[in-house]
C-alpha cells in the first residue's frame, strides 16, 4: 500500500475536544501532550495504513501510543479517512454503533 492523505470527519473534532479536556484535567500539558501522541500515530496512518488491524468490518484502529484512545478510520481509493477518536475503554458496541452513523450519515 502507498501512502495517501489522511481527512477527518467533521465528528471527530468534538472527539478531540473530548480528548484534551480529559488529559488537561490531570496533566498540566495535557492537551500538547496529547496532540503530540495522535499526530505520530496520524503519520503512521498516512504512512502506511493497511498496517493497522480491521476492527470492525472495514474499520480500522490505529492504538495512540501511551493513552487510552484510538483512532478509527477506513481506507479509501485516494485518501485514508479519520472517522472516528474514541477512548478505548467505552462499550465496543457503543463503538461499533457510533462508526456505522458517522460512516452513513
Amino acid at each position: 500500500m502507498k501512502s495517501q492523505p489522511v481527512e477527518f470527519l467533521a465528528f471527530v473534532e468534538e472527539d478531540l475536544r473530548y480528548a484534551y479536556a480529559y488529559y488537561d484535567s490531570w496533566r498540566h500539558d495535557g492537551r500538547v501532550w496529547f496532540r503530540e501522541r495522535l499526530r505520530e500515530t496520524v503519520s503512521w496512518i498516512e504512512w502506511n495504513p493497511e498496517m493497522f488491524p480491521k476492527k470492525h468490518r472495514f474499520f480500522r484502529r490505529a492504538v495512540i501510543r501511551r493513552s487510552y484512545f484510538g483512532v478509527f478510520f477506513v481506507i479509501e481509493a485516494e485518501v485514508t479517512t479519520v472517522v472516528a477518536v474514541r477512548d478505548m475503554r467505552d462499550d465496543p458496541q457503543l463503538i461499533r454503533r457510533l462508526l456505522r452513523e458517522r460512516k452513513s450519515g
